[in-house]
């Protein structure tokens, strides 16, 4: 349990949502499809939590691969810095600190564990759509796992070392929304593609997206003293980082507004607008940072939870969180205004 608990939490759990949100509510638009299989979320949903887990794993190994350096030796102005991912791994030279460390090989494990687990669960969802469904049905689940495994590998892995090509946020986007979200629909009804999820995961896609790249537009200058290539970093100029903030901020509400207008869903999915607000703030607010301009980090009641903000004040993380925080929320409560409207639309018929 302690070994499970120590790689647990070094995979970056706290980043589950992006996910699991995603995931789940594929899996509650999903009601009411024709093959629909209720049982078959629970191995769908914890697979994909530990693909994800997985996949951060080897993020770290190959970044380590790449330079295993600590970036917090590096930059004192980065806050990703000093939430440095690796810490936990032994490096040459490394003394005995009374902290756990492990290996590069023990992390290789560690990443095939999880990985391995993510697959078992994908193996239960696959043999039971050959049987009730047949092999057309299940073919879709085996699509969507071996292109979200070689997007993820080469997230940082090579050959295509996206990540290092400043392509990363956009590989998230698309992995967790996408990618996800279809796989989802595939693993539950054995409908490999619908215009339907495809539209709805490039807006949730673009979300998650937002909640990466906030960071990097807010630390463009110490990701390039790092030599961290990012999409910010990309972009080179301020004008294009935000209007890709906008981009990104926008396109769901536009997405889910041809949905409705096609006659896919219900006007009732428009209570999702009520997140409107919290990301044209979002646009205004990285605006203001990335141009130096009076701005007021305060969380506002509608901005949702942001934890302990009198804590991360003390600790200069406050203008780092904020807007974090800010896109986190929007896909949160974007995600839960969706799969909330579609139940109740599902029970009054």
């Amino acid at each position: 349990m302690s070994t499970f608990l120590f790689w647990f939490k070094n995979a970056r759990n706290i980043a589950l949502p992006q996910s699991a949100l995603p995931c789940l509510a594929a899996i509650i638009l999903c009601i009411g499809q024709e093959g629909f299989l209720w049982w078959l979320a629970f191995p769908v949903f914890f697979g994909i939590c530990a693909a994800h887990l997985g996949m951060n794993l080897a993020d770290d190994y190959f970044d380590f691969k790449h330079d295993s350096r600590i970036r917090s030796d590096l930059s004192s102005t980065s806050i990703r810095a000093r939430m440095e991912k690796c810490h936990y791994l032994q490096r040459e030279g490394d003394t005995a600190t009374g902290e756990r460390k492990a290996t590069i090989s023990q992390l290789g494990w560690a990443v095939v564990a999880f990985l391995g687990f993510a697959a078992l669960m994908g193996g239960i969802t696959f043999v039971a759509q050959w049987l009730i469904h047949g092999w057309q049905a299940a073919i879709g689940i085996v699509i969507y796992a071996v292109a979200g495994l070689i997007v993820g590998i080469n997230y940082s892995g090579k050959p295509l070392e996206l990540g290092y090509h400043g392509l990363g946020e956009l590989v998230i986007g698309l992995m967790f929304g996408p990618l996800n979200m279809m796989g989802v629909q595939a693993a539950l009804t054995g409908a490999p593609f619908t215009w339907q999820m495809l539209c709805i995961s490039i807006g949730i896609g673009c979300m998650v997206t937002n909640i990466v790249y906030v960071h990097s537009v807010m630390e463009v200058d110490a990701d390039a003293e790092l030599g961290k290539m990012t999409f910010a970093r990309l972009l080179k100029s301020k004008k294009a980082m935000i209007i890709f903030i906008g981009i990104f901020a926008i396109v769901p509400f536009v997405m889910l507004a041809l949905g409705i207008g096609l006659g896919w869903w219900s006007p009732w999915y428009l209570l999702t607008i009520a997140t409107l607000p919290m990301s044209i703030f979002l646009i205004h607010s990285t605006r203001l940072f990335a141009y130096g301009l009076p701005r007021n980090d305060t969380p506002r009641w509608w901005m949702g939870p942001m934890g302990d903000w009198e804590g991360y004040k003390q600790a200069g993380m406050d203008w780092f969180l904020f807007r974090w925080l800010l896109a986190r929320n929007i896909c949160t409560f974007f995600c839960l205004i969706l799969m909330v409207v579609h139940i109740v639309l599902r029970i009054i018929g």
